[in-house]
């Protein structure tokens, strides 16, 4: 028998199969867009209530923060209030008595004590205890009168080394001080040429051909005197007035100098360079106070009332 191969006849096996893969695929797709959906909402939805949840802590923190500023006035304002202030003030006085209290308490226990042992202890023990204790006491007091005593002669020690430094000093002071000799007065027939020393300069009243210093001095002539004002900052330097006694004639002037007490050294070595030149010289001291000087008609220097 002559058999042939046979050929499967065609089938809707394969489409059948390949449709249902097919929608099994779009099932699960639908299934997992389901979840994924369902997923999503889950999340907004917490999300959503984790929002509300912080407004409403955050709405009761805030109601709490204002009752608490509240209730701080309040106390703020009870603190205040001198009812309050005076009640705080007497709670303090009360504490203050009551260790007082405590503490007189606790000194008459300490005493009461004391004494029950000195009644308790031996009346000859206790003698020689409180002996002993005299004499450290005794002893006590003799080393504070040797101390005071030893003080007391540091100090006189101490006068007396002050007083003879206070004399040293006052040697020291009389060696170094110069003796002066106002000038006397006596009769001259030479001519009497004032030289007034102020603002540490020279300001002879007359130049060397003996006219009168207008240059450095401001003169007011009155009816009977003469006021010399020099002028600050003029006049000549002491160190360079030998030129001016150079041009005076030593036989035939006499120079009186009117020291203010502001230029005693200038006056110094003005008269210097007047004993170097051959000029005899006088003079007289004056105080700042005293204001100008005055010439009256007799030549001499009066000091103004």
């Amino acid at each position: 028998m002559n058999l042939r191969r046979k050929t499967p006849p065609d089938s809707l096996y394969l489409l059948l199969d390949t449709l249902c893969n097919a929608f099994g695929g779009i099932i699960l797709l639908a299934v997992l867009v389901v979840l994924l959906t369902s997923k999503e909402k889950s999340q907004s939805a917490t999300s959503s209530d984790s929002q509300d949840m912080f407004q409403r802590r955050l709405a009761l923190a805030q109601n709490n923060l204002q009752e608490s500023l509240q209730l701080a006035a309040s106390l703020n304002a009870k603190a205040n209030h001198p009812k309050w202030k005076q009640q705080i003030a007497l709670l303090l006085t009360r504490k203050e008595l009551q260790d007082s209290i405590q503490q007189i308490r606790d000194t008459v226990l300490q005493n009461g004590k004391e004494l029950d042992a000195a009644n308790a202890a031996d009346p000859a023990e206790r003698l020689k205890f409180l002996n002993s204790e005299l004499a450290t006491e005794q002893m006590r007091k003799l080393q504070i009168q040797n101390s005071l005593a030893a003080a007391e002669e540091n100090v006189k020690r101490l006068k007396q080394r002050l007083a003879d430094m206070e004399g040293q000093v006052t040697a020291k002071v009389n060696e170094l001080q110069r003796p002066l000799r106002l000038p006397k007065e006596h009769d001259t027939g030479k001519q009497v040429i004032y030289i007034i020393v102020r603002y540490d300069h020279i300001y002879p009243c007359r130049n060397s051909d003996l006219s009168r210093n207008e240059a450095d001095i401001n003169w007011t002539i009155g009816a009977d005197n003469e006021v010399a004002e020099p002028i600050r900052g003029r006049g000549l330097d002491p160190n360079a007035v030998a030129s001016y006694f150079g041009g005076l004639s030593g036989n035939d002037v006499y120079v009186a100098f009117l020291v203010f007490e502001d230029s005693f050294p200038a006056f110094i070595r003005a008269k210097q360079s007047a004993v170097a030149s051959g000029i005899s010289y006088g003079w007289e001291p004056f105080r700042n106070e005293d204001g100008p000087v005055s010439f009256g008609e007799t030549g001499h220097t009066t000091k103004p009332q």
